[in-house]
């Protein structure tokens, strides 16, 4: 065989590799590709799903073992707000955060306040009771911050309705007489 011959036929045979090539990759090879270019995104997309879930189911636990004390919730929810007066209650809860606080009381004065009806129609609250505590005390002006933040933190609920401050002494000693109205809710059955 001459040379150019077998140029001719190894150019031939190139050429009908290469359309091979082409014929086995648009037949076999593409529509694959395509197939699994969709798996991928069925893949991702339950991928995100699962983690949705999961997400959900770990937040439904939370909400679950949270209101497993729903019983504590309305033990709690009668001491933030009782079902009677409970003056001594107030007096001694009043006595200990002036104590904590390093106040001292000077007079305590209770006076209950007309019963608000209940703006929700239930038929075990008929409304709410106030009682207004008149209260004098004596002490820092850094007790009196500490007494009010805890009486805010306080789990009985307890509104300061009017604070009135009075030097006593000279300016450097830092003392305070201080009146204080506070008013404190219970239930009416």
């Amino acid at each position: 065989m001459k040379a150019t011959t077998k140029r001719a036929l190894s150019i031939l045979v190139s050429a009908g590799l290469l359309v091979m090539a082409l014929v086995v990759f648009t037949v076999l090879i593409r529509p694959e590709y395509a197939a699994i270019s969709g798996l991928r995104g069925q893949l991702a997309s339950k991928s995100t799903a699962l983690e949705d879930e999961t997400n959900a189911i770990g937040q439904v636990r939370n909400l679950i073992s949270q209101y497993q004390g729903v019983a504590k919730l309305g033990d709690t929810l009668s001491l933030a707000l009782p079902q009677e007066e409970a003056v001594s209650d107030v007096v001694a809860q009043i006595n200990a955060l002036t104590n904590f606080s390093g106040l001292t009381v000077q007079s305590l004065g209770i006076a209950y306040l007309p019963i608000k009806p209940s703006t929700i129609k239930l038929s075990f609250v008929k409304g709410v009771g106030t009682l207004k505590v008149n209260l004098k005390i004596f002490g820092t002006y850094e007790g009196l911050k500490t007494f009010l933040g805890e009486l805010e933190k306080n789990i009985k609920v307890m509104d300061v309705k009017t604070l009135k401050i009075d030097q006593v002494g000279k300016a450097e000693q830092n003392l305070f007489s201080y009146t204080l109205a506070v008013d404190t809710y219970y239930q009416v059955k």
